[in-house]
């Protein structure tokens, strides 16, 4: 797999980004991820949430762990917190 962006381009800095526009805090935001490219995004976000079967540098900075991407984690997580 390659990802190739402009310099300084992250899903992080877009986040960022997009928060900042709609006056909402790091500390409001949930993000999901799974992979490597994720791990800068847990890292501005409020709670980073990996999926069970993420990469390893994913899981290692988690901050909560989801079911796989194949048992719906995401779904499952929203269900609960919204719930």
């Amino acid at each position: 797999m390659v990802e190739i962006s402009a310099a300084g381009v992250t899903k992080a800095s877009g986040l960022a980004w997009l928060a900042e526009r709609e006056g909402i805090g790091p500390e409001q935001i949930v993000a999901y991820g799974d992979m490597p490219n994720d791990v800068p995004m847990f890292a501005w976000a409020g709670r980073g949430v990996a999926v069970a079967n993420a990469h390893p540098a994913v899981l290692d900075v988690a901050d909560e762990v989801t079911a796989s991407n194949d048992h719906d984690g995401v779904a499952r997580y929203l269900d609960r917190l919204l719930d």
